[in-house]
């Protein structure tokens, strides 16, 4: 009684400041051991979710409970206590995770997310049907007295929602912290996990609209309808409906009055922003004094809102730190704070493991071997569709949802919650080896794979990734991977922006966001350090994706700040992230005023870092020498400068160059063929161009005249050639797509006529870099032998190559195009003279023995596991 009495001093508030500093202490013990435990278990791939609810476990009534007696100062528990607090925050986290699903994500790969969705639930559902009642019995054997149908009923129908689910927040964060974004693996994970959890949460709506309350004796209690017919029920479900549909698209009219208020800006104000979040809450906590849930409603208002435009970009931009760190382990620290492992007296150790072994099983049974089972029949390997299964596996979202829906229905005890959380935990634990199995095996299988456009089939995606230094040079990277794409082939753009880290400048890289005391305008767009040169990037690459007519380019911005002494270190990560087949780099001079190529700041370290990236990258390397490299008609030509602190410009008054006539623009293409891997490389490209509807390409053999060529014996690279060309000749000279043509020239003196007098045709020359492993032998050095009568010095590019450099040179009059220097991946060279080593001395073997031949160098056997695609 004396607890009761002063728990009523407290509700008056005899103790409400110890309370609100209780409150507070709770919340910084919750957000400092998530952070610990998260520090810990990431190393195990874990994600953070069970960091949070294991903080959560630490300050509830298990642990931290059993030495503070929180009901003197009026709180029942710690778990109750944090979830009133944070009751506001809770609505702006399930908004924050409505707006992170993008409902667009599931365009890619559709089909095959929606079968793995499907296949994986339904195994999982009739699991669940079978074990449902199982499973009450078990956890509920004080029940059989007073055991009623419809309770049951309930209970199998929340068992099927726990075992179905998987928490798509969670499985992003575990797929972008390892990095598997772009795989395929983590597409179809993401796609199934959004298509799941959108049906997992449509059936929550549903049943949270007018919920079954149990008493304690099991008997369910009167409904809060005064029917409960099925005509009641229907029309209960449509008036909430209505209203969820009301409140939905007053958010959205809203958002889309702000983005026609600020169209052209990069962000809101944070007036509109602190508006729009108000709004949103005033709308949920309006739908809950309804009759519905205010958290569902915020979820729907988040997945309805247009992602396109500033106030998507600033709520994402400013909410995603402060949801992230803070509001997310809150919300799941109060999840963990409510489970008390005391209450699970009456069930021994052995018990208690036996309930939670057996809920993982059957849960991870049903997933993975509905996704197993799909994924075989799609194709996959065994192996990728067991991780697949894994990653679906994930819990800690909507499972979690359906066990407080039992929790405020009484369906379940406290130890059936416990035993399903614990086994959420145990099935979430178990993606992160799994998920860490795939990096490695992707990792490996990058490492020692061939990638190289001569093998790359036309209709075959291609991934690219483009360097930038600025904002100058997006518009003409991204018009090349614009091009890449032809009519219908798949294309994935990653655009990395590489920042120079300078000493003087190391202090702005913590200040990225902070703003200058400005007056209150140039407040919003002041930004110091490096900001402002990404601020200048994404505004090009936002206009250039804005203004294409046709379907936008999707373009997945990275940003890498470094030394350029390392730089080429980040350029290699990045390929291996984005799986690249090739990778585009800027050339260290830019086209100045006059049409002179001139080296700006810092064009001998870039120089420098284009070589190494040459040497060490693993797909082929591209050098672009731009010269105002035309756009495609209906793309606008991007912000390139931008002006200095005007962000706010409107998108057509950032325009460089303005577009006139835009239907006379096409791309008159013209790839260059001596000899040698990289000249195929750079004809394989161009056959890829071809089929954009803008572009006309056009082939130029260069060959030695007939005398010259049957004086000399022809090599295995020379016979290679002649293969590769006559399918060129066969797949896209003869339809026509491609147009062909031959030069004879003996000398670098006649190559270099014969380039004058071509060059003047095209806006975009695609050359092999030759020379090395690519020379192409002795007819490409007989071809440019001589070209040095230039006024330049022999060698100042070799990243260039012969003809690449003299492309390049302001001395060669008359050339106004850009030139693409390419590269073959050298791992695809060593692997063809090896086979064709190997195979050589296998048929000398059979004749007169012999032994084997060693590997190349760097490599080992695992070159030729090909099982790992």
């Amino acid at each position: 009684m004396e607890s009761g009495v002063e728990c009523a001093d407290v509700v008056h508030g005899d103790y409400f400041m110890g309370g609100m500093m209780v409150i507070n202490g709770l919340m910084a013990l919750v957000l400092l051991l998530s952070g610990l435990f998260h520090s810990l278990l990431r190393r195990l791939g874990q994600p953070s979710i069970i960091s949070h609810i294991l903080a959560g476990v630490v300050v509830g009534p298990t642990f931290l409970g059993r030495a503070v007696d929180l009901r003197r100062l009026g709180m029942h528990n710690a778990g109750s206590a944090l979830g009133d607090t944070i009751y506001y925050l809770r609505i702006v986290f399930m908004f924050f995770l409505g707006l992170e699903m993008d409902l667009r994500y599931l365009r890619h790969n559709l089909r095959r997310s929606l079968l793995l969705a499907c296949g994986g639930s339904a195994i999982s559902f009739l699991l669940a049907v079978a074990a449902g009642p199982f499973f009450y019995g078990m956890l509920h054997p004080s029940s059989a007295a007073t055991f009623h149908p419809q309770k049951l009923y309930a209970s199998t129908a929340l068992f099927i929602l726990v075992l179905t689910s998987t928490a798509s927040p969670v499985l992003i964060r575990i797929v972008t912290e390892l990095k598997l974004t772009t795989s395929e693996t983590g597409q179809l994970a993401i796609g199934a996990a959004f298509a799941t959890d959108i049906a997992s949460l449509t059936a929550i709506s549903m049943m949270v609209v007018n919920p079954t309350i149990f008493g304690h004796d099991g008997k369910p209690l009167p409904s809060r309808s005064s029917s409960s017919s099925c005509s009641t029920q229907f029309l209960l479900f449509l008036w909430m409906a209505l209203v969820v549909c009301v409140a939905v698209g007053v958010a959205v009219r809203a958002a889309r009055l702000i983005n026609r208020m600020k169209r052209g800006r990069q962000y809101v104000s944070k007036y509109e922003l602190l508006g729009m979040l108000l709004l949103i809450v005033g709308l949920s906590l309006a739908v809950q004094f309804m009759g519905y849930s205010a958290s569902m409603a915020a979820f729907l208002i988040g997945l309805a809102v247009p992602r396109e435009g500033p106030l998507a970009r600033t709520l994402v931009d400013r909410l995603t730190y402060p949801v992230h760190q803070m509001v997310m382990p809150l919300c799941f620290g109060a999840i963990g704070a409510r489970l008390d492992f005391a209450e699970i007296g009456r069930f021994t150790a052995t018990q208690f493991a036996f309930a939670v072994a057996f809920t993982t099983a059957v849960s991870s049974a049903g997933k993975v071997g509905g996704t197993v089972l799909v994924g075989r029949w799609l194709g996959m390997s065994a192996r990728e569709a067991l991780v697949l299964g894994f990653l679906l596996n994930v819990k800690g979202y909507s499972d979690i949802l359906a066990i407080n829906l039992a929790d405020k229905s009484n369906v379940w005890g406290d130890t059936a919650q416990v035993v399903l959380v614990v086994a959420s935990i145990v099935n979430t634990f178990m993606a992160g080896p799994a998920s860490a199995a795939i990096v490695r095996q992707q990792r490996r299988a990058f490492k020692y794979r061939s990638h190289c456009l001569q093998e790359l089939r036309v209709e075959q995606e291609l991934r690219v990734l483009v360097c930038v230094h600025g904002a100058g040079g997006v518009q003409a990277m991204l018009t090349l991977a614009e091009l890449s794409k032809g009519s219908s082939a798949p294309v994935a753009v990653y655009l990395l922006h590489l920042v120079e880290l300078q000493t003087a400048r190391k202090y702005a890289i913590t200040h990225l966001y902070n703003n200058q005391s400005l007056d209150s305008k140039e407040e919003e767009d002041a930004r110091w350090g490096y900001s402002w040169e990404m601020e200048q990037v994404t505004a090009a690459v936002h206009a250039f994706s804005t203004y294409d007519a046709a379907v936008p380019l999707p373009v997945r911005q990275m940003t890498a700040i470094s030394s350029l002494a390392s730089m080429d270190e980040d350029v290699r990560n990045g390929v291996e992230d984005a799986r690249a087949s090739l990778v585009i780099v800027p050339f260290h001079k830019e086209q100045r005023y006059d049409g002179r190529m001139v080296s700006r700041r810092g064009g001998d370290g870039r120089r420098q870092l284009n070589q190494r990236i040459l040497q060490r990258a693993r797909c082929t390397v591209g050098i672009l020498v731009e010269r105002r490299l035309p756009s495609i008609p209906g793309i606008s030509a991007g912000p390139t400068p931008m002006p200095e602190r005007d962000l706010d410009l409107d998108l057509e008054e950032v325009q460089a160059v303005p577009q006139g006539d835009e239907e006379a623009v096409q791309h008159q293409v013209v790839a260059v063929f001596l000899s040698g891997a990289d000249d195929r490389e750079a004809v394989a490209y161009a056959t890829r161009l071809s089929a954009h509807p803008s572009v006309s390409v056009s082939v130029s053999r260069f060959m030695l005249p007939e005398e010259s060529r049957t004086s000399m014996r022809m090599s295995e690279e020379e016979a290679e050639d002649e293969e590769f060309m006559a399918e060129v000749r066969a797949r896209f000279v003869s339809p026509g797509q491609v147009t062909y043509t031959e030069r004879y020239v003996s000398n670098g003196v006649e190559t270099l006529e014969s380039l004058s007098s071509m060059v003047g045709e095209c806006s975009l020359l695609v050359v092999g870099r030759g020379g090395g492993e690519g020379g192409g032998g002795a007819a490409r050095n007989t071809m440019t032998r001589g070209m040095a009568g230039l006024e330049v010095e022999e060698e100042e590019c070799p990243e260039l190559g012969a003809i690449g450099e003299v492309l390049a040179s302001d001395d060669f009059l008359g050339c106004s195009a850009s030139v693409l220097v390419l590269q073959q991946h050298k791992l695809h060279r060593r692997m063809r003279t090896w086979k064709q080593k190997q195979h050589s001395q296998s048929s000398q073997s059979q004749h007169g023995g012999g032994r084997a031949l060693p590997l190349p160098d760097d490599e080992d056997d695992d070159i030729f596991d090909w099982n790992y695609d």
